[in-house]
């Protein structure tokens, strides 16, 4: 499966552990099954002292690591005849080394064969199951994994909040994203009626979900329940973004911003992308000093990327000065076209026209600048304010190749010709 972010999630919600009954637990089942005799119709099978101990000794040899030792002791219990709830014990301790030594698929066998057991104590089946569905799911596999869940949940009266989302995320992982969606739900929805609040990675697995939906609306509500519960930057920006897919920028821009007054945009790619949302609402000026002052803290780098941006900004906001400082030091770094150009741009607005036309022939030195018809139509307007009239009307010509430009082309030189016959002209005296 390609969703990595996801798998990481996933895997970090097992955090409640591959469950495994121990010698502790399994003191506590023969307490409990003593406990229960008086109130049970049916005599329940229990385990024999002398049956705990040797399984204790098993667990200890697994607790020291070793394991062929603890393995061959456990051939020696199975030699004795044991009832079918002594028998189902032996096989869960076998699964208990299995998984210490990470033999998974040997402690998946093991445990099935505690299920196999005949008269199994409903309480044992279930935590079997949930650990059978946990160790497929380490190995990967999430349609045996989510099979296994789905036989434990069938077998369980009131599953907790934690199943629905390993279930939910073994879904998410399997594609099948409209199933994962109501498991996260009720996840949720189980402990808000409990008073408390969803785990920080539920809301990211429901963020998940909704974004492989393409549900942006409420992709947006869960993003405010994070925001609320876990601000983290990431949350803000990423609320942002949500915004911008749906056609709110205003509303992007303001998320953004409140997050950058309250200091949490403290990382570079955050400021970027705060300065880019405000020059796409036409707000260049706080832009530009919003990356200055991200540079001067060390936060943004100062790159060739970086500085075309704060260009960019500058030159917009028609902080010219500062503009062809920082646009200068930008295109020595890149020695891209676009940044030459924008240069050239600078300098036609201050009619500037010789540092104009050296910028834009630089410009139209690099193959890979895709405005190549645009700066030809500027380099042509600056040798035409430069008198050189042979010059734009050669560069005008070579412009009309461009199908998008041909028709502004073809009026300069229409008007060059026209002024060319004004000037001789006016220069015969006739």
């Amino acid at each position: 499966m390609k969703h990595s972010m996801v798998s990481v999630l996933l895997l970090a919600s097992l955090i409640f552990g591959v469950t495994s009954v121990t010698p502790v637990s399994i003191s506590k089942s023969y307490a409990a099954e003593e406990e229960k005799k008086p109130r049970r119709v049916k005599r329940a099978q229990t385990m024999r002292p002398a049956i705990y101990k040797k399984l204790d000794n098993v667990r200890q040899l697994s607790d020291e690591k070793k394991y062929e030792e603890a393995l061959e002791y456990v051939k020696t219990i199975q030699n004795i005849p044991r009832n079918s709830y002594e028998t189902a014990m032996t096989w869960n301790m076998v699964a208990y080394v299995e998984f210490n030594r990470e033999n998974y698929a040997a402690a998946v066998n093991a445990y099935n064969q505690v299920l196999a057991t005949k008269n199994l104590p409903e309480s044992l089946e279930q935590t079997t199951l949930y650990s059978v569905a946990k160790l497929y799911l380490i190995q990967e596999d999430y349609k045996k994994s989510i099979t296994a869940l789905n036989k434990w949940f069938s077998v369980v009266e009131k599953p907790g909040p934690e199943a629905y989302i390993l279930r939910a995320q073994m879904n998410y992982q399997l594609e099948n994203y409209n199933q994962a969606l109501p498991d996260v739900k009720k996840a949720i929805a189980i402990v808000q009626q409990q008073g408390k609040q969803p785990r920080e990675s539920w809301l990211l697995v429901e963020r998940a979900v909704y974004y492989q939906n393409k549900d942006f609306n409420a992709m947006e509500r869960t993003l405010k329940d994070l925001i609320t519960l876990y601000p983290k930057p990431q949350y803000w920006i990423q609320l942002g973004a949500v915004y911008n897919e749906l056609g709110k920028p205003e509303k992007e821009l303001s998320v953004i911003e409140t997050a950058y007054e309250q200091g949490l945009l403290g990382k570079e790619t955050h400021i970027i992308s705060f300065a880019q949302a405000m020059l796409s609402q036409e707000v260049p000026y706080k832009a530009a000093q919003v990356l200055i002052k991200g540079i001067k803290a060390g936060v943004v780098e100062q790159t060739g990327k970086n500085l075309s941006l704060l260009g960019d900004a500058l030159m917009i906001a028609k902080e010219y000065d500062e503009a062809i400082k920082v646009m200068t030091q930008a295109a020595d770094e890149t020695q891209a076209g676009k940044d030459f150009y924008k240069l050239a741009q600078i300098h036609t607005e201050r009619q500037e026209w010789q540092l104009a036309l050296e910028n834009v022939k630089q410009a139209l030195k690099d193959e890979g600048f895709k405005n190549q018809n645009e700066a030809l139509i500027l380099k042509g307007l600056v040798q035409f304010n430069l008198n050189d009239l042979d010059a734009a009307k050669a560069t005008f010509t070579q412009a009309k190749a461009f199908a998008e430009i041909e028709k502004s082309a073809s009026q300069w030189l229409g008007y060059i010709e026209g002024e060319q016959k004004r000037r001789n002209y006016m220069a015969s005296g006739i």
